[in-house]
This record gives structure tokens, sequence and C-alpha cells, in this order.
């Protein structure tokens, strides 16, 4: 993507404005495009997770929470990733997609995409997911399960 040039507001906006827009995008062409635009954002990350790999796994989830959270684009702060029997487990706070949010299922399409794309170029396995727990719907984190495809 091009070079952020916002020379008085900067490379950020606000969490209401991202919900918007991820929202009404879901509403209208559903959920895939939203994780898949999460997933280029998730590869995107491959210069800041090189030499990153699943035996380290604590490194990149400080990493991760460096690129992703209060240092970084603010998207969520990264409180872990784990290794499961059939691929990772990741689990976030004050996710961007949940903020604001009340819902019967699972919201976080766009940062359930990063973290599909980030954790692929980790493990260097395709990976499927799915949310299991979401702020939006009471949790107090929102937790991903990636499995190793």
């Amino acid at each position: 993507m091009a070079e952020v040039t916002r020379p008085q507001l900067g490379a950020f906006m606000s969490a209401e404005c991202f919900r918007y827009l991820r929202h009404w995008a879901e509403e209208t062409a559903g959920r895939g495009l939203i994780v898949q635009a999460g997933k280029q954002r998730g590869l995107s990350l491959a210069d800041m997770l090189k030499g990153n790999s699943v035996d380290d796994l604590p490194a990149a989830t400080r990493v991760l929470d460096k690129v992703l959270g209060k240092e970084g684009t603010r998207l969520c702060i990264v409180d872990a990733v784990t290794k499961t029997a059939n691929g990772f487990q990741v689990r976030v706070s004050e996710s961007a997609c949940s903020t604001g949010m009340k819902t019967d299922a699972p919201n976080c399409a766009f940062t359930l995409g990063v973290f599909i794309g980030a954790m692929e170029l980790i493990c260097k396995q395709r990976l499927t997911a799915h949310e299991t727990d979401c702020v939006a719907t009471g949790h107090s984190q929102c937790v991903y399960e990636l499995e190793v495809l």
C-alpha cells in the first residue's frame, strides 16, 4: 500500500470509523471479503515477522503486539499466541472490530484475517480459523482458533 501522507492526522483513524467501514462492507459483500482484507494485512507484516517462529511464540506475540497494539496501529492488544494440538490460539483484547458492538455471534472478521495471514508467515503453512469468543458477545477477550490445513 502507499505511504500515509496526512501531516496533521497521521496514519490512524478512529475505531468508530473503522467499525462502520467494517460492518457495512461485511453487510454488503459478506464476511469473506473482510477476512481476506485482514489476511492481506497480516501477510503485509512479513518484514516485521521475519525470524519469528513457532519455536518462540512468546517472541512472536511481543512482535505482533508491538505492530498491532498500542505502539503500532492499535488494531488490538495481542495478549497471547499459543500452540494447540492442531495449530494455534490467539487471544486479544481491545479489538477495533468488537469495540462498541453487541452481537449474538463472534464479530471480528478483519482481526481474525490479520492473524491468519501473520501466523501463516510464522508457521509457513496454510491455516483456516474461526473466532470462538468475542468481546461483542460478552466475553473478556476475543479468541481465535487457527488450524493447519
